[in-house]
């Protein structure tokens, strides 16, 4: 009788040392599968380089080579998902959801960064209107996506990623309305300025805009620390990637608090993590991150 009392305590207890070993299992790839991750990873970080780096070229060049980047992109998802051996509808379609608007903002690499001048921001008028528009919609996609992972993963850990999709939810108006701002109500505004010279209203607006995106931007990286938390409690991530996806939020976050009078390089740190694409970019590696994910799920 003692025996088959130990056998059923003992029992359970291997079933969680035998999911806790299981849990951080990853496939082995073959070379076009790590290929198609190594240009996923790699396509944020092109992006800023060519944008930053070659600037605003002509929509003739930079429309042709979006769409070819996104067939591509395309192509080495369809790679990673056909030899998915786990999941389930929700934690896929949060996870493309997740890295869709990194689909969509390889176009910001042709447009260049914003105008810096009035003149420079009408002749551009319709780019600028399209680059905020797409921002919205990649917005929006990733706090889909969020709200989907919230759903796969409350009856594996309801508190953080409760935290992290309310986080979200508070974020997103926030988001939106400054896309707004800028991508409508400024590039309207500067069709009625009759000098060079900015009116008093507009830095009043200016400095309203840049509390409302610091707050938004703020949350966006908290909310992405609460899933990262979210996922390594639930089994899984690693706890080094959660480790890296929190300490990279939180920092960024604590930077986007600087203000823009601050010296250099403290002031471009602080222009660069708030780059409203750039925030969505902790969601793109984290939906990468689960795409390969092999842990048996139970949805």
């Amino acid at each position: 009788m003692l025996i088959m009392i130990n056998e059923e305590m003992q029992q359970p207890a291997s079933t969680e040392m035998a999911a806790a070993r299981n849990a951080y299992r990853r496939p082995k790839l073959n070379n076009l599968q790590k290929a198609s991750l190594f240009y996923l990873v790699s396509v944020p970080f092109l992006v800023m380089l060519l944008g930053f780096g070659v600037g605003h070229v002509n929509w003739q060049w930079y429309l042709p080579a979006w769409l070819v980047n996104t067939l591509v992109m395309i192509a080495a998802l369809q790679v990673l998902l056909k030899h998915r051996l786990s999941g389930g509808t929700i934690i896929t379609g949060a996870t493309l959801l997740l890295i869709s608007p990194w689909i969509i903002f390889p176009v910001f690499a042709g447009m260049g960064r914003p105008p810096q001048t009035i003149q420079g921001w009408l002749d551009l008028v319709g780019e600028q209107h399209t680059r905020y528009s797409l921002l919205i919609l990649g917005g929006v996609s990733a706090y889909l996506g969020t709200a989907l992972l919230y759903k796969f993963l409350r009856y594996q850990e309801n508190v953080f990623s409760a935290i992290g999709l309310g986080l979200m939810t508070l974020a997103m108006p926030l988001f939106v309305i400054t896309m707004a701002y800028w991508g409508s109500f400024l590039s309207e505004a500067f069709r009625h300025f009759s000098t060079a010279e900015r009116p008093d209203w507009y830095r009043a607006f200016q400095q309203l805009f840049l509390l409302i995106d610091t707050v938004g931007v703020s949350l966006i990286y908290l909310a992405s620390a609460m899933f990262a938390i979210s996922l390594g409690r639930a089994g899984h991530f690693r706890p080094v990637a959660v480790r890296s996806y929190v300490a990279v939020s939180l920092c960024a976050c604590l930077v986007n608090l600087i203000p823009p009078s601050a010296p250099v390089p403290f002031s471009v740190m602080s222009y660069v993590v708030a780059i409203p694409a750039i925030p969505l970019v902790m969601f793109y590696f984290m939906g990468i991150n689960l795409l390969w994910a092999v842990q048996r799920i139970d949805e």
